[in-house]
């Protein structure tokens, strides 16, 4: 277990993808920062399936796209645990609609939570980081942010940004060892996923054969994951990991 006693910071880790992968790190040694807006219940649960294998948790409601509540969420970590060894950026968002048809406001907050929110909570741990010489960050892009999506140029738009920023950010940082990648999952059987189609298109969708044809769970993307986290790419910066063709 490479990671035993890191302090990791996961964001939008109450469901989904960002349980799967906050739960993995837990199990990998890590104590883990579950951060949550609005599944508190969810949450909580997390925290006590992680305090049952041994490690520590930390619950922390926050809106990543508001930087008051980023800078009070990761103040949290470190007045809890003096350290964040990892981030991964895991929250977002995904309002279908069509471009003719979507407001202002679903760009902005779609951009906010996604992008901004991926921008805010990478600043905020980097300080902490560059002092002590070491840290890894994993944002959660998609294929989408180069291939485009019907009913979804917003979301695209945000996850083709963290690609860009993730690649920027990274040439920043390399001098203080810290590295930064992206996974970029292929369709995952999650609520936001789910919320995409009809209960006939999704049950219809969930028969196709897996990957790379069909739906993925949330633990496919654990793997990815922990290895941009751990010795094995330490010499890996600056990437895309694509676990579909866009």
């Amino acid at each position: 277990m490479e990671l035993v006693d890191k302090i990791a910071l996961v964001t939008g880790a109450s469901r989904g993808i960002g349980r799967a992968v906050a739960y993995a790190l837990a199990k990998e040694g890590a104590h883990v920062v579950v951060n949550y807006l609005q599944s508190e219940a969810a949450a909580e649960t997390l925290k006590e399936e992680i305090e049952t294998l041994g490690r520590k948790a930390l619950t922390v409601r926050a809106d990543v796209a508001r930087t008051e509540d980023v800078e009070q969420m990761v103040k949290a970590a470190l007045d809890t645990f003096g350290r964040i060894d990892i981030l991964v950026n895991n929250a977002g968002i995904l309002p279908r609609i069509l471009v003719t048809d979507m407001t202002d406001e679903t760009w902005d907050r779609t951009l906010a939570v996604n992008l901004r929110g991926v921008f805010l909570c990478s600043r905020a741990v980097i300080r902490s980081m560059m002092e002590q010489k070491s840290g890894k960050i994993v944002s959660m892009t998609s294929g989408r942010g180069v291939a485009g999506q019907a009913r979804g140029a917003h979301y695209s738009a945000s996850k083709g940004g963290i690609i860009a920023f993730t690649k920027s950010l990274a040439l920043e940082v390399a001098p203080y060892g810290i590295n930064v990648n992206a996974v970029a999952p292929g369709p995952t059987n999650t609520d936001m996923w789910r919320a995409g189609g009809t209960k006939e298109e999704i049950e219809e969708k969930l028969k196709a054969p897996p990957l790379p044809s069909g739906i993925g769970k949330p633990e496919d993307v654990v793997a990815p994951v922990l290895f941009l986290l751990t010795k094995a790419s330490k010499n890996v910066t600056g990437q895309v990991i694509f676990m579909k063709t866009p």
